[in-house]
């Protein structure tokens, strides 16, 4: 009977696991298909925007962010601006259901290169994510109380937060992510989250178009990570 009932619970873990790994694939392509590209910066007339492929259509607003995968159309006397995340800005008339990504192609936006950089980080995130599933090893500690009156006491260092940096970097919310990820290779700079966290701000960098800092950070890229995924990606933008 207990033999039945390990073995019922070791089938139960490993359904368990294989759901959350499936989870994880879902997310990270949902991810992949509304990548932020810019910011709605004017506005005239009533304008609306719907996900390609999704028939429900909403009003779109200034300060609203635009993503790769959304089709835009308005009234004839509509006229948009969009600020593209690279610092470009594109004023739009003809709004009689357009896709993003076709906005992106006349602005003359080299985006492919970036969009494979995103695509790749993605994974790597979910593969990371992933390899927690299958079981945490750690080593036990004494634990003791240290009071701030003791010789041995020192302040602790802030923790980033990885997971905020990367939704964050997903969400084009550059800046926060910038700061969360420079602490990240600072404290994890060997880890596979240092590893992301380094790829995303060369991404970030080359999308700001902060060469020296982009290159900065790939010229560590390559030599703590010299086997990386990443590395036939990076060659591409050489």
């Amino acid at each position: 009977m207990q033999k039945r009932l390990k073995k019922l619970k070791k089938i139960s873990e490993a359904t368990m696991k294989i759901k959350l790994f499936v989870f994880l694939i879902m997310l990270s392509c949902t991810l992949l298909a509304q990548t932020k590209v810019g910011q709605i910066s004017f506005l005239l007339g009533a304008v609306e925007y719907s996900v390609e492929g999704v028939a429900e259509w909403k009003p779109l607003d200034v300060g609203m962010n635009v993503l790769s995968n959304w089709v835009i159309r308005g009234t004839k006397d509509a006229e948009i601006e969009i600020t593209w995340d690279n610092g470009i800005i594109s004023e739009i008339s003809e709004l009689n259901s357009v896709k993003v990504i076709d906005l992106m192609k006349k602005a003359n936006l080299e985006t492919d290169w970036l969009d494979k950089m995103k695509n790749k980080i993605d994974v790597m995130f979910t593969q990371n994510e992933a390899s927690k599933v299958q079981g945490v090893a750690g080593i036990r500690r004494t634990e003791v109380t240290i009071e701030k009156e003791d010789s041995i006491y020192w302040a602790e260092p802030i923790v980033s937060n990885f997971n905020d940096g990367y939704s964050a970097f997903q969400n084009g919310d550059y800046d926060k992510a910038i700061t969360i990820f420079e602490q990240v290779v600072l404290q994890e700079p060997l880890t596979k989250k240092g590893e992301i966290a380094r790829s995303s701000l060369i991404a970030i960098y080359s999308q700001k178009n902060n060469k020296e800092k982009a290159d900065e950070h790939l010229k560590i890229f390559l030599r703590d990570f010299p086997n990386s995924d990443l590395l036939n990606v990076l060659n591409e933008n050489k």
